[in-house]
């Protein structure tokens, strides 16, 4: 791969849709390595699945890697690829944005949160925007949340969390104040307890964005504005 050159000054890389797969993973995983250079790897709607994301997971966790945006959206990632995400995450790793818009995480989510917990996480930005997330799944995100001191960006947009675990989870925001910016959920605007948090939630906490009436048809190219978040 070019990007192995150590004379490859490449700080931002997009593959796309470019009908990469698990096997592709082995090679990019040694540039990963080798290349001190590149920041920011797009690799969306790429047929990856969960062992693509161990292997990527092996070449991001040595500390040659500065990797720190990784869009990994509609990529067949299911819950076992965040446990390998997760252990990533804890073991001092640059990652501070990570992208798994539109794929099959559900329960995913416990080993994410597991991450947010350790103070070693640096996510700074995270989109999980439609990934079939479920109130039972997301039962300890309130917990990692309220530990977390470095994420400000959470995108959980079109998933179905409940209203008494998006209820429990606004409540504790409205409590204690943390560095989250923004968060993005689905549309409650029929729930009037829902409503009355947010309403709370915009006095005693204004520096949080909560959004809560976005519809989105079509997947957009990344779930969270990166750029936003290398600058914050």
């Amino acid at each position: 791969m070019t990007f192995k050159d150590p004379k490859c000054f490449l700080q931002r890389l997009s593959l796309e849709n470019c009908h990469l797969t698990e096997a592709c993973c082995k090679a990019l995983a040694s540039a990963l390595v080798v290349n001190q250079q590149l920041m920011d790897l797009r690799l969306a709607k790429n047929n990856l699945r969960d062992g693509g994301v161990k292997l990527l997971c092996e070449g991001l966790g040595y500390p040659e890697c500065k990797l720190e945006t990784l869009v990994s959206g509609q990529c067949n990632i299911t819950s076992c690829g965040c446990k390998h995400l997760s252990k990533l995450l804890q073991e001092d790793s640059s990652l501070t944005n990570l992208d798994l818009g539109l794929n099959l995480i559900t329960t995913g989510l416990w080993y994410l949160g597991e991450a947010l917990k350790n103070s070693i996480c640096k996510l700074k930005c995270l989109g999980l925007w439609c990934c079939s997330i479920t109130p039972f799944s997301c039962q300890d995100l309130t917990s990692a949340l309220i530990s977390n001191q470095k994420l400000e960006t959470l995108d959980l947009s079109q998933n179905n969390l409940g209203n008494s675990r998006v209820t429990v989870l606004l409540e504790a925001l409205n409590q204690k104040k943390g560095p989250l910016k923004t968060l993005r959920l689905r549309p409650y605007k029929y729930n009037l307890k829902i409503q009355k948090l947010l309403e709370e939630i915009k006095e005693t906490n204004p520096k949080l964005t909560i959004e809560c009436n976005i519809v989105r048809t079509t997947r957009p190219s990344s779930s969270v504005d990166f750029s936003i978040c290398r600058e914050s």
